[in-house]
């Protein structure tokens, strides 16, 4: 019996010395010295408090990377009314606010070499019919959402000088900015 008394002291005096060095980590339960829950519980409970940092995310998709505008006709040529043309959708999804912007990549088409086509001859519409207006603020919200489409419409003026013949390409950015 001596045997085993010492045994179990040094097992208690193991735990005791394992206790201070990771107090914080355990809580013993149901001893005398030892906080118990309840009068006559020996249910014991510790809590973990958990955190997570949620950044500012945000998707945009677009239905094409291309859009081919409507070819004009002569009638088209020199007018104001330019022509219209179906582009893409695009589709946000965030957890704050944002901003969606549209901008031309560069002040002028690219097209052929003696041709001087102004960025400033597209113009959009948003979620049209509506009123076509240079490239620029395609929406804004300052609340999250789960997604929200944009339909876009290309309106081209065509000019008689500077529109020659040939195949004219001009890159749009599409920027989504959180606030």
């Amino acid at each position: 019996m001596k045997s085993t008394k010492a045994l179990v002291l040094t097992a208690i005096v193991a735990v005791v010395t394992a206790s201070s060095a990771q107090a914080q980590l355990f809580i013993n339960c149901g001893g005398a010295g030892e906080a118990v829950i309840g009068a006559s519980s020996t249910t014991c409970r510790l809590t973990n408090t958990v955190s997570a940092t949620v950044p500012t995310v945000a998707r945009l998709t677009i239905t094409s990377l291309t859009t081919t505008l409507v070819a004009p006709l002569a009638a088209d040529f020199g007018t104001a009314a330019g022509v219209n043309s179906a582009g893409p959708t695009l589709n946000v999804k965030a957890n704050a606010g944002y901003t969606l912007t549209a901008s031309p990549a560069a002040a002028t088409w690219s097209g052929p070499a003696t041709s001087n086509k102004q960025a400033t001859d597209l113009k959009m519409v948003v979620n049209g019919p509506g009123t076509f207006v240079p490239l620029g603020q395609v929406g804004t919200s300052a609340n999250p959402t789960a997604t929200t489409d944009y339909a876009i419409g290309y309106n081209t003026v065509y000019n008689w000088t500077t529109d020659i013949p040939g195949v004219y390409t001009l890159v749009v950015n599409y920027t989504l900015t959180a606030p």
